[in-house]
């Protein structure tokens, strides 16, 4: 309990004693000499709520909106009308008064309802702003009679409340000095694109762990009755021995890889990728047979590289045969140079292939490991485009090894060709998972650039979200709550970007002008030079996953107004910024979109690193990619209606 009155502006004196005398606030109207008994005395109800909402198990009003409704009964013996007086306090955890609430700006800080007529309800609304989202607070009201000019001469019974939002999150403190995020240290992965959801009826779908395709069985057959059957499989570390004696391990790890991620002597399984470098994984097999009885199969392992230069249309390849294993049956095999093949054909350019280094021969017992480079290079003016008309080339290249068993007896040889991957198809309809992509497309510049990109490897934009964090936490709530998830990785379900659009026109259903001042709250704004609250869009409004992209122009979650979205805003309470559904907008985890009212600089600061990203990355029209919020959350609730987090950042 208080000890002392306290102003606190515009005239209001606190209250310093929860129980003092109704009398001592005096704001219903002026007290006129009784002159009635005290049994003729207006008397407020027993039962005084909060809303709207519902009492919990333990007599607590549940309260879903900063903007809270108190009521209760109120009785007059004379029959006349009376109002009633609505105080509130903080309350301890024992639901006991602390401190009394500043509701109103008269100097009593207390509201007073209209005058109803005898065993009415009275009730009042406590503007928002003026209580704290999830706290508890105490309130009782006495009553004043109308004609007479009585007071009641005691308080009615205490009412709990807790101002309840469904959405809160608690942001952490902004650092203006930490880092960007390196948008270019994409990392490798073996998960490629979801297949497009745009994709035709007669495609083929692929799921995000497709692996890399198989090439069939290849068979010639020689006229002594000799067949060879060739064959090629991704490598998934139970498919292949492998033979590495100290030497071939030595041998294999002698070379410098040609991509980063990718070791011979360490062999990833199947198909790891970045946008610009590859590294898969096959096990080859030669079955050899004579008048169709087994003589004995030759088995390999091959460790391709890849590597694209995002600048220009120059492709490196270096191919690994590695961990040979020739059975006794067979008394030698062989590896002619190996063979590029390209679809749509022709469209290498110029193509060097090199013969293996090291002999490409094994005898059995012998393990040892044979490489090879090759290159070629995809230029515009191989297919006629030029700066006024920008090409885009899907190339499917494979490698094709020609493999000859000798078998004991025969003098004529076979060569059937392995290839190592598929050629040909497109991203949309089930093209081969390692196709390269060429163009020569204007890439935030106006100037088109040519480049290639592994175009199923899916790149990720990364939040600064401790620069940044009510961007990132608003991108999060939406991300983690809503079904479609827009850019979650974990849930594989990429955004899709729009380059040159109708943007605007999306953003102008999303977030009209006007509506983050008309919604939001400056005590969001950071610092001097946060001039404006923005309307910040989620997913972007340069996605084809935004609300306002029209369904007919290939819009994935098409609204009719931001108005369908989820609606929050940034509130600073205390010293922490939250971020709080807004005010009689409940969400119901349904939606498809979001839209909140946060700080300017938060909002273009949060995507000023994309415009590089987009080039490095050489996003197209409808182009994947993953949005990492960098943000993480603990959660007193994560339910179905409700979720109540502290956010820190990863980058802090």
């Amino acid at each position: 309990m208080a000890s002392a009155t306290a102003a606190d502006g515009g005239g209001f004196v606190r209250n310093p004693d929860p129980n003092s005398a109704p009398s001592s606030r005096p704001a219903a109207g002026p007290a006129l000499k009784a002159t009635a008994a005290a049994a003729s005395r207006p008397v407020s109800g027993k039962n005084p709520s909060a809303g709207p909402g519902k009492k919990d198990a333990s007599g607590v009003w549940q309260v879903s909106t900063p903007k809270v409704k108190l009521s209760n009964t109120v009785t007059n013996a004379d029959g006349g009308t009376a109002n009633l007086t609505f105080e509130v306090w903080t309350a301890d955890s024992a639901g006991n008064a602390k401190t009394q609430v500043k509701i109103s700006d008269n100097q009593y800080g207390v509201l007073v309802s209209d005058f109803v007529k005898s065993g009415a309800t009275a009730s009042v609304s406590v503007g928002a702003g003026r209580l704290t989202p999830n706290t508890d607070y105490v309130f009782h009201t006495s009553a004043y009679a109308k004609e007479s000019g009585l007071y009641e001469t005691s308080w009615s019974p205490w009412a709990r409340f807790r101002v309840r939002m469904p959405v809160d999150l608690a942001l952490p403190a902004p650092n203006a000095s930490a880092a960007n995020p390196d948008q270019t240290a994409q990392p490798y992965t073996d998960t490629l694109a979801p297949a497009s959801p745009w994709q035709t009826a007669s495609g083929t779908s692929r799921t995000p762990s497709a692996a890399l395709g198989t090439s069939g069985t290849h068979c010639t057959t020689s006229s002594g009755g000799v067949k060879v059957c060739g064959s090629a499989e991704p490598y998934d570390g139970r498919n292949f021995t492998l033979h590495r004696a100290a030497g071939a391990r030595q041998q294999a790890a002698a070379q410098a890889s040609l991509v980063s991620g990718c070791d011979p002597a360490a062999p990833r399984k199947g198909l790891w990728t970045t946008r610009f470098e590859e590294c898969s994984s096959f096990t080859m097999a030669w079955e050899a047979t004579l008048n169709d009885a087994p003589v004995g199969t030759v088995k390999a392992l091959v460790v391709n590289e890849r590597k694209l230069d995002p600048k220009s249309g120059n492709i490196t390849e270096r191919i690994n045969v590695t961990d040979v294993d020739v059975p006794a049956t067979i008394p030698a095999f062989t590896l002619d140079a190996p063979k590029i093949d390209c679809e749509p054909s022709g469209n290498c350019g110029v193509q060097n292939v090199s013969g293996w280094t090291g002999a490409a021969a094994w005898v059995p017992g012998d393990h040892h490991s044979v490489s090879a480079d090759a290159s070629y290079l995809w230029a515009p003016d191989l297919s006629g485009p030029n700066t006024s008309k920008p090409q885009v080339m899907k190339l499917g290249v494979a490698v094709a090894l020609q493999g000859n068993p000798k078998i004991p007896g025969q003098t004529v040889q076979t060569t059937p060709a392995v290839f190592m991957d598929v050629a040909g198809g497109d991203l949309e309809n089930g093209g081969a998972p390692d196709q390269i992509r060429c163009d020569n497309t204007k890439i935030v510049s106006k100037v088109p650039t040519t480049g290639c990109v592994f175009h199923n490897y899916v790149p990720t934009y990364t939040f600064n979200a401790a620069k940044y964090p009510q961007a990132s936490s608003h991108a999060w709530l939406i991300q983690h709550k809503l079904s479609n998830h827009p850019g979650s990785k974990a849930d594989s379900k990429p955004l899709y970007f729009l380059p040159d659009g109708d943007i605007s026109g999306n953003r102008t259903v999303i977030c009209p002008t006007g509506w983050a001042a008309a919604n939001g709250d400056t005590s969001a704004l950071n610092g001097a030079t946060d001039k404006e609250l923005n309307c910040d869009e989620f997913a972007f409004n340069a996605t084809y996953n935004s609300g306002g992209m029209p369904s007919l122009a290939g819009g994935l979650n098409p609204v009719g107004s931001g108005d369908a979205c989820v609606q929050t805003l940034a509130s600073k309470q205390g010293g922490t910024v939250h971020l709080f559904n807004i005010d009689g907008h409940t969400p119901t985890w349904k939606e498809v979109c979001g839209r909140s009212a946060i700080s300017g600089n938060d909002n273009s600061g949060s995507m000023a690193a994309f415009g590089s990203f987009n080039a490095n990355q050489r996003l197209l029209d409808r182009d994947p990619y993953w949005l990492d919020t960098n943000v993480r959350a603990a959660c007193s609730e994560d339910s179905a209606t409700a979720v109540q987090c502290t956010m820190t950042a990863n980058n802090q």
